[in-house]
């Protein structure tokens, strides 16, 4: 399976940058991983909704046509991380190329999120973008173990 995440941001520092190479060679075993990053506009001098219209269509300059795109979005549905397994789960057996895409600080833009075959929210509270990313590392890690049924999630 090959999953790439896709999001506006810098590359991480220190431990923000370990924790990514650490759950990067976790996942090895499970999926093709990536992580592409896209450089965010600059929002002074273009204004917020220029700036999300801009790095939307990167994002999506991104993906392929036949990608299964899963945006992260805080206008997206929660759902637990047996729940996010089973997507994966889905997506795997379809032998899918899965898309994670995380917007820039003003968001993604309807046009992508139409794109989307599945859009959720971790949470309705704001993340730094870096600590975001090793967030979504850990629930892909953590949602392979569920489908394996390593021991790891609880």
């Amino acid at each position: 399976m090959k999953i790439r995440i896709l999001a506006v941001g810098r590359k991480g520092a220190g431990w923000v940058a370990d924790a990514e190479k650490d759950y990067l060679k976790r996942l090895r075993p499970f999926a093709e991983m990536s992580c592409e990053l896209v450089a965010p506009e600059d929002e002074h001098s273009l204004g917020e909704k220029a700036c999300a219209e801009l790095e939307s269509a990167k994002l999506l300059g991104k993906c392929r046509t036949g990608d299964c795109i899963i945006a992260c979005d805080r206008r997206g549905k929660s759902c637990t991380s047996e729940q996010l397994a089973k997507e994966l789960r889905n997506f795997q057996d379809r032998g899918a190329k899965i898309r994670f895409v995380i917007g820039g600080s003003h968001g993604l833009t309807e046009e992508l999120l139409g794109h989307a075959r599945l859009v959720f929210s971790f949470s309705h509270l704001t993340f730094p973008h870096e600590l975001f990313r090793v967030m979504l590392l850990e629930q892909i890690y953590r949602a392979f173990t569920i489908i394996t049924g390593k021991k790891y999630h609880k």
